[in-house]
């Protein structure tokens, strides 16, 4: 009976300090961490959807459309430049054309080279935009989360389920059009 006894005193023992050990270790995480509260946001609803995005897809379409004429115009004078050149072949001196035939070739790749620069230029253009307007984005919603007391932002793509009143797009993008109604968008 004192081994059963001895052995209750034991477990009771062991036991209050299994739950003290848990109850110490919870107030030391409550004390070390945070409460948490999530919030959503739309980057690319944002991207899209803002002043400052749609005006600067205007701008971006104006000045794609504008290099798409260049570019065509360009293609169509070197087409007809190496049109000339192949009528010139039966007329002219073989090493006159062959002197021709290869400043042709010269200017044809400096024109491939200078057109593929205007190309990556041109995709570069976007990307410095969105660039532009994330940057103004993140100071927005570092505000938005002192406000509503958030403290984990999650972008909407990485989340499965979330309930509406989490997603701060919409305020987010009211504060940006405020502050950004729009931006510059050039090729330089």
């Amino acid at each position: 009976m004192n081994n059963i006894n001895n052995m209750n005193k034991k477990i009771t023992t062991i036991a209050f300090i299994l739950v003290f050990s848990l109850l110490s270790f919870n107030s030391i995480a409550e004390t070390n961490y945070p409460n948490t509260s999530i919030a959503i946001v739309d980057l690319n609803l944002i991207l899209s959807e803002s002043k400052a995005a749609k005006n600067a897809t205007k701008q971006f379409e104006e000045i794609q459309k504008s290099t798409e004429d260049k570019i065509i115009a360009s293609d169509k004078k070197m087409l007809d430049e190496r049109n000339k050149l192949i009528e010139q072949q039966s007329v002219i001196a073989p090493e006159a054309f062959e002197l021709k035939a290869k400043d042709y070739e010269k200017k044809l790749q400096e024109y491939q080279a200078d057109k593929q620069n205007k190309l990556r230029k041109l995709e570069g253009v976007l990307q410095k935009a969105r660039n532009t307007i994330l940057e103004k984005v993140k100071p927005i919603l570092e505000d938005i989360s002192k406000e509503l007391g958030v403290t984990v932002i999650l972008e909407k793509n990485s989340v499965l389920l979330s309930a509406n009143n989490m997603d701060i797009t919409d305020n987010v993008i009211k504060k940006l059009n405020k502050e950004l109604p729009k931006i510059k968008v050039s090729l330089d």
